[in-house]
C-alpha cells in the first residue's frame, strides 16, 4: 500500500498541476515553474526507489519459496530493512509531492492529505520501522549472530 500511496500523490499533483497557480509568484501554473518540475521528479523518484526496494524483497521471499527453502539469515535482514527503507521512501514521496502542491494539500477534502496522514501511519508499524530494521540488517552485515539481534522476527 505504501508505494500505492506514493504514486497517487504525485499523479494526483501532476494531474492538477496545468490548472494550479502559485500563490505570490508569476506562476499561473505550476507546470510553468522549474521549482515545482523539480519538486515533481523528486517525488517520482523516491516513490521509484521504494518500488525497487520491494520488488526486490518481493523477488528474495519469491526464490526462496520457488526453492522450498527458508531464507538466509542476511537475506531475511535485508527484506526487513528493504520493507522499512520503502516505507520511509514512499512517505518522502508523498511530502515531496505535498510540498510541490503547497498547503492545500492539507484541507480535509483533498486526497492527498489522506495519503500523507495514512502513510505517515502505516510507516510507523512495528515491522516497518526504518531505523529498527536498519539496526537488524546492520547486525546481520557486521556478522553478529541472530541469535544476538534485537528482534526474533528476521
Amino acid at each position: 500500500p505504501q508505494v500505492g500511496m506514493a504514486r497517487a500523490a504525485v499523479r494526483l499533483v501532476i494531474e492538477k498541476a496545468p490548472k494550479r497557480r502559485i500563490a505570490y509568484t508569476i506562476f499561473e501554473r505550476q507546470t510553468d515553474s522549474a521549482a515545482f518540475q523539480i519538486g515533481v521528479s523528486e517525488a517520482a523518484m523516491l516513490a521509484d526507489t521504494a518500488a525497487l526496494h520491494v520488488k526486490r524483497a518481493a523477488e528474495d521471499i519469491d526464490r526462496a519459496a520457488e526453492r522450498g527453502e527458508k531464507m538466509d539469515y542476511l537475506t531475511r535482514a535485508r527484506v526487513r530493512a528493504d520493507t522499512g527503507w520503502a516505507a520511509t521512501k514512499a512517505r518522502e514521496a508523498i511530502e515531496a509531492a505535498i510540498s510541490a502542491n503547497g498547503a492545500s494539500s492539507f484541507a480535509e477534502v483533498n486526497p492527498l492529505q489522506r495519503l500523507w496522514r495514512d502513510s505517515n501511519t502505516a510507516a510507523r508499524h512495528a515491522v516497518v520501522i526504518a531505523l529498527v530494521n536498519e539496526e537488524i540488517y546492520g547486525k546481520a552485515l557486521l556478522g553478529i549472530p541472530y541469535e544476538d539481534n534485537i528482534s526474533p522476527l528476521i
